[in-house]
């Protein structure tokens, strides 16, 4: 009996999970495109660990190339498409200042476009999951790119290039103005 309850908790939690995932997308999207106020100290930790990070997935990238086809080159590509994009949308960031106050906003397109990017993927995945239990690797194979793995470390790879640009891109441009 206690598995069986185990196994509805675990059920239900996913469940919810399903349900509240719509709000956090939303959330997330709120949060990416409000003014901002940055913080020294956290502007600058971030342009240090966002860009290492992105160099420890890629090294994380080239170890999963011995199990998964294609990884390496892909997370490569990802994170590359997203340090262009991360420029691009530091460039249509708007900033205001005051003497002694900085605030910058993202641009929203591009933060929805982002987030609708990472759901097309997240759908993608299930169906390919959906697709490999069936057995029906000539579907998969007839997309091409999409219908590989290593297609969920490309959309990794963009946004953590992405949020590397910006994070380094922010503290150059505000640095002098942030408090």
């Amino acid at each position: 009996m206690p598995i069986l309850l185990l196994i509805v908790v675990v059920l239900a939690l996913f469940a919810l999970m399903l349900l509240l995932w719509p709000l956090a997308l939303w959330n997330r999207y709120r949060v990416g495109t409000s003014r901002r106020q940055p913080l020294r100290w956290l502007t600058r930790l971030n342009a240090v660990l966002i860009p290492a990070s992105a160099l420890v997935f890629l090294g994380g990238m080239a170890l999963a190339q011995l199990f998964v086809a294609h990884a390496f080159p892909y997370a490569a590509l990802g994170v590359g498409a997203g340090l262009a994009i991360g420029a691009v949308g530091w460039a249509l960031t708007r900033v205001e200042h005051q003497p002694g106050r900085v605030w910058y906003t993202p641009n929203r397109w591009l933060v929805l476009a982002l987030t609708l990017v990472v759901v097309a993927r997240v759908f993608a995945g299930i169906w390919q999951a959906w697709e490999r239990w069936r057995g029906q690797y000539d579907v998969l194979a007839a997309w091409g790119p999409l219908g590989e793995p290593a297609g969920l470390f490309a959309v990794a790879g963009l946004v953590i290039g992405y949020h590397a640009a910006y994070a380094v891109l922010l503290q150059r441009r505000l640095g002098p103005w942030l408090r």
